[in-house]
């Protein structure tokens, strides 16, 4: 873990990223037709974004990009302009005045909110550590219909393209269940994930989980095939829950839930119409259980489709 450059998170709140956007810089005139090919000058004050997927994710409002480079622990800040709703979005640089004249690697990451740190290993490969919350509310994972949101980061290498503005294209680090929010009970106030080696749902027992990771600091180096994994100097819990409102029908569609890539003895998700004192006791439905026949791989949108599991629990 030791590293060349570190940059920590934790508890870093996205409200910087809500400032005014500066006015679009007016781009360089083009350099006379010679037939060679030319390129405009490196203009990072934009960013151009897709997902490499193509799986159903779509911008947010609100959504923002950080570029990390291995060598300083400053970083660019950018906020969504354009493309909400759509797999295609224009970000304008509202935090930092790098121009990445040097040619270095450079880094995006999404969702900086829950980002813990970013490091260079002893060999120089890029590193991040990433909280995911054993609770979150619905306003966290929550989306409407055309959209999608990324509580746990996605990646991508930024690079300048012909018109001298930066590019990426970003992949997830976990896999992501979609939730049909009008598909659950009326009464449902939470919606929670669970693999612990026992739990109870009214009068029925749970089939006993292998306590694989759903919450906690996780990391993962940024290669191809990137995706966050346990890692014993930090804490991982067994279990995951989404609190839902009032207000959860009528502002949001779905909700995005992250899920570690990986394949579970048993992860059952469950509606939760009621909470016990105890631990791993609930009221409510019993929505599916994945086994090991339906791994979870990074960078993908399981939908959730609830099936008949005779385990529905009256109000008490």
């Amino acid at each position: 873990m030791a590293g060349l450059a570190v940059v920590l998170l934790a508890g870093c709140s996205e409200d910087g990223l809500t400032e005014q956007l500066q006015d679009n810089p007016t781009s360089p005139e083009h350099a006379p037709n010679t037939g060679a090919i030319s390129h405009a000058p490196k203009d990072a004050s934009v960013l151009r974004a897709t997902f490499a997927a193509n799986g159903g994710e779509g911008w947010t409002e609100g959504d923002s990009v950080w570029i990390f480079t291995p060598s300083s622990m400053l970083y660019n800040r950018y906020l969504l302009s354009q493309g909400a709703g759509s797999s295609n979005g224009t970000f304008y640089r509202t935090g930092g005045d790098n121009n990445y004249e040097n040619g270095e690697t450079l880094y995006a990451l999404t969702s900086p909110r829950y980002l813990y740190s970013f490091s260079t290993t002893m060999d120089g490969a890029a590193q991040v550590s990433v909280t995911i919350p054993s609770l979150y509310k619905i306003s966290d994972v929550g989306a409407k219909e055309g959209s999608s949101r990324m509580p746990v980061p996605y990646w991508g290498l930024a690079t300048f393209g012909s018109d001298g503005k930066l590019t990426a294209t970003f992949k997830g680090l976990t896999a992501l269940l979609k939730v049909d929010l009008t598909t659950l009970p009326a009464d449902t106030r939470a919606i929670v994930l669970t693999t612990h080696s026992y739990g109870d749902l009214g009068e029925v027992e749970l089939p006993e989980g292998d306590e694989e990771p759903l919450s906690g600091t996780l990391d993962t180096e940024l290669t191809e095939g990137a995706k966050l994994a346990s890692n014993p100097i930090f804490w991982a819990y067994d279990t995951l829950r989404v609190n839902l409102s009032t207000e959860t029908a009528a502002q949001y569609r779905y909700a995005f839930i992250p899920v570690v890539a990986t394949s579970f003895t048993n992860l059952h998700v469950i509606a939760v119409t009621g909470d016990y004192r105890y631990s791993y006791y609930w009221e409510g439905k019993l929505l599916k259980t994945y086994k090991p026949n339906t791994p979870f791989q990074p960078n993908t949108i399981v939908a959730l489709e609830p099936e008949s599991t005779g385990i529905r629990t009256p109000r008490m």
